[in-house]
């Protein structure tokens, strides 16, 4: 760090615009060289921002030539696992569908209400007394799982199907 602050130091007394008058130009460019000394100082003088900067440097600079289990590892050289380039962001919370194939209305809300209604009427012909209904009522809630295990699968394969024909042509 000392080091560091020394370089600093004679960089900002050679390049402080204060002492380049000798014309415009010549003030604006010790200025602006100033300015980016004092940038690298703000950098390297934070321990945080400093390794930051050196890890972003490590993974920018350029591959080495030959197979990567053949490399010399050197004792300084930090550890870079292997990347094939940027990962796309994954977004757990999006459940949009992955094709555009929806099931029809009648088939996403059939189920429910086959299951909804047959559990009404067995709970009905359990107070009234009546097996037909409670029968019935079972009968429901088998319709409403066969629409829901075996018909709605098939019926989204399909249009899954016919959407990538679709999109072929």
């Amino acid at each position: 760090m000392a080091e560091i602050k020394r370089a600093y130091l004679a960089a900002a007394r050679v390049a402080h615009p204060d002492l380049h008058n000798d014309s415009e130009a010549a003030r604006r460019a010790a200025e602006d060289r100033m300015r980016r000394i004092n940038q690298a100082w703000a950098v390297l003088s934070d321990p945080d921002e400093r390794s930051a900067y050196d890890r972003q440097r490590l993974r920018e600079s350029p591959p080495q030539p030959g197979p990567r289990h053949h490399r010399v590892r050197h004792s300084g050289e930090a550890f870079r696992p292997f990347d094939d380039g940027p990962d796309e962001e994954f977004d757990e919370a999006d459940d949009r569908p992955i094709t555009d194939s929806a099931l029809p209305r009648w088939l996403a809300i059939g189920p429910a209400g086959l299951l909804f209604g047959g559990f009404a009427a067995i709970l009905f012909g359990a107070i009234l007394g009546a097996g037909r209904i409670i029968s019935l009522g079972i009968v429901s809630m088998i319709a409403a799982g066969v629409l829901l295990l075996v018909a709605a699968p098939i019926v989204a394969l399909s249009a899954a199907i016919r959407g990538e024909r679709r999109a072929r042509r």
